[in-house]
């Protein structure tokens, strides 16, 4: 009982290290995104007037961690000056 025990064990640590080796692997490649994944070095006319509406509906910069479209919407309902 005791060999059926120890091979069971043995048979069990091999198997629960044989992912961590994987993982480990896994985990050393680059963490930079592949070169098409950048950003262009230009807006379009499009991304501008959405930044511009942006920063007229947020003036405070409260919403400036989101998406230039986000902060539009965000920023009307703490813009009390306007009506809409």
């Amino acid at each position: 009982m005791r060999i059926l025990l120890a091979i069971v064990l043995f048979v069990g640590g091999v198997l629960a290290l044989s992912p961590a080796a994987e993982a480990v692997r896994k985990a050393k490649r680059s963490a930079k995104p592949p070169y098409h994944a950048a950003q262009p070095r230009y807006y379009s006319r499009e991304q501008s007037l959405c930044e511009e509406r942006a920063r007229a509906e947020d003036p405070t910069g409260q919403y400036a961690g989101y998406p230039c479209w986000a902060r539009e919407i965000f920023g009307r309902g703490s813009n009390s000056g306007r009506g809409r």
